[in-house]
């Protein structure tokens, strides 16, 4: 999967990732999802400034 978050949403619709690792749960996809939306800087690294800047705020 591309961190993309297209690619991403596609992905939970089609309930890729419990395929992939063979889950016969349901998987949360919470933390990865927060890592796909996270901002990042044209190198693909986290833009810390704006990650720190939203920490705390609710969603």
């Amino acid at each position: 999967m591309h961190p993309d978050p297209a690619c991403f949403a596609l992905a939970v619709r089609r309930r890729a990732f419990g395929r992939a690792l063979r889950s016969t749960e349901v998987l949360d996809h919470g933390a990865l999802a927060e890592h796909v939306d996270a901002p990042t800087t044209t190198s693909g690294q986290p833009d810390r400034a704006r990650v720190a800047s939203r920490v705390g705020r609710p969603t």
